[in-house]
């Protein structure tokens, strides 16, 4: 279907894909234009490795990791070389491997945000969103400014809830999560993702702010430029649903009635069904919503449900490192070759220490 009728992913990694440069403070001292001249190095063998011999790449892979460990070795506390050699390892796809590097960088400072992110996807990926979900909490806390974050973060209490009910208050993580892509969109309006997620997410939970809905819709169909038809349909009856819930029938009828995409048939007939019993369906649900509405009324983006997991964070990074999730690499690179879709991939020795 098109692209953005998809649009409920999670998008792990992100900032530590698309910003592997990023570093927490200025080149202040010797150790950090050291680190600087790892990264262009680094930087170098990814843009241009495609063109070399794999021979040639494991070579610079392997002197790669050298220099990291070396500069480790000589600066055990250096924050950005922990959490920078933990990037390469992720975009390398050894993120087992990196976990240890950035479980080093949360014990020098607790309060970065994209190790957080890192170690709540790696616990995701592991099947364990409860534990993941204080980590991911914080990154929109330590990095307000963000929007990936807050997008990211409404993302996985969507894909999550039912792994989230554990949580106490888990009552109000649906308003959490539409109160997130609010503060995405807030923070990057001209994201038409997080734009589209944040109007999809009326739709998610129960609330009487129609009006706000309807104007959502009416953004991306008058401020993101031309779309095809089937998204323009997709926006229409996406106003057409809301309102329904406004009681407002004729005028859901008449966009109904102008739908054509064969994409969406289905849920216009069903649409159409519904707004024949519209009047009927309103009087018995309206005092619901009304009490609904004020169940889940959110005053305070950032009054955050109370997770005790929240209070175990350290334990869980403790529990990490001790449970040996990962097998401590000697990291000897023995094989580097650049895939189909231009990522580079590394393989290391798996002898232990």
């Amino acid at each position: 279907m098109i692209r953005f009728l998809t649009a409920f992913y999670f998008s792990a990694y992100s900032i530590l894909l698309f910003n592997p440069t990023k570093t927490y403070g200025q080149i202040t001292s010797l150790a950090d234009l050291e680190l600087s001249k790892i990264i262009a190095r680094q930087e170098k063998l990814f843009k241009n490795g495609k063109d070399w011999t794999e021979g040639a790449l494991t070579r610079e892979a392997q002197e790669i990791v050298t220099w990291y460990e070396n500069f480790l070795l000589g600066n055990p506390k250096h924050l950005n070389g922990y959490i920078l050699f933990g990037k390469f390892l992720s975009r390398t796809d050894q993120k087992e491997a990196a976990l240890d590097l950035f479980l080093k960088a949360d014990q020098i400072n607790p309060n970065i945000a994209v190790v957080k992110q890192f170690i709540g996807n790696f616990l995701v990926e592991k099947g364990k969103p409860l534990e993941a979900f204080p980590f991911l909490l914080m990154t929109t806390r330590l990095s307000p400014a963000e929007p990936v974050y807050h997008f990211d973060l409404g993302n996985f209490i969507f894909l999550f809830q039912n792994e989230l009910e554990g949580i106490e208050d888990h009552e109000k993580l649906l308003v959490l999560m539409h109160e997130c892509f609010k503060e995405a969109v807030a923070l990057d309006p001209q994201n038409f993702d997080y734009q589209l997620r944040f109007a999809q997410s009326f739709f998610d939970f129960n609330h009487t702010m129609h009006e706000n809905a309807l104007a959502a819709w009416e953004v991306l169909l008058n401020e993101f430029g031309p779309r095809t038809e089937d998204e323009i349909d997709y926006i229409m009856i996406s106003k057409a649903r809301t309102l329904l819930s406004m009681n407002k029938v004729g005028e859901s009828l008449k966009i109904l009635k102008s739908i054509q995409s064969k994409a969406l048939e289905n849920q216009k007939n069903s649409l159409l069904k519904k707004a024949k019993t519209i009047d009927q369906d309103y009087r018995k649900k309206s005092s619901w919503h009304i009490r609904s509405s004020e169940r889940f009324r959110f005053q305070d983006p950032y009054s955050f449900p109370i997770d005790p997991h929240l209070k175990k964070m350290k334990a869980v990074t403790l529990k990490l490192s001790q449970e040996k999730m990962l097998d401590h690499l000697k990291r000897d690179v023995i094989r580097a070759k650049i895939e189909e879709n231009g990522s580079l991939s590394l393989e290391f020795s798996s002898n232990a220490n």
